[in-house]
């Protein structure tokens, strides 16, 4: 199946040695993820749980008390 799709054979010597091919960082400002909402929902999803267990806990030791 692959005989219809084959086009020629790669010529070795057209393929850039990895040192001539020097690659530039960009020069944008860091991307800083801390700020952006989803990490606010990231952090509430892992706090409002605990707090809903918190509650839990401390009803179940108060109500034990009485």
């Amino acid at each position: 199946m692959m005989y219809e799709f084959y086009a020629r054979d790669i010529d070795a010597s057209k393929i850039p040695s990895k040192s001539k091919v020097k690659y530039k960082g960009s020069n944008q400002a860091h991307y800083n993820q801390d700020k952006t909402p989803e990490f606010i929902i990231k952090i509430l999803q892992f706090l409002v749980p605990l707090v809903i267990l918190g509650v839990a806990v401390g009803i179940r030791f108060y109500t034990k008390a009485l």
